[in-house]
């Protein structure tokens, strides 16, 4: 994978596997969230980069904003 240079097509190329049910899932979570941080400071637009993976732009948002890339957590109501 480190072999992909556009920083999109490594994020999707992760993407995908992850939807594949690959063994390490958590693995490809980080190249992902790598992937996308890099494309985003390169200047591409999030609303493009979440079309290219099937996502939502505020998805884009939460997959690179996290150093280990998990799932964002359910608020807590009371």
């Amino acid at each position: 994978m480190a072999s992909i240079e556009d920083s999109v097509d490594r994020a999707a190329h992760a993407n995908d596997l992850i939807w594949r049910n690959h063994p390490r899932p958590s693995q490809l979570r980080q190249l992902r969230a790598d992937a996308l941080r890099a494309a985003l400071r390169e200047g591409k637009d999030a609303t493009e980069i979440a079309s290219r993976l099937g996502v939502r732009a505020d998805d884009i948002t939460w997959m690179a904003s996290s150093e280990t890339a998990s799932w964002p957590s359910r608020p807590v109501t009371s």
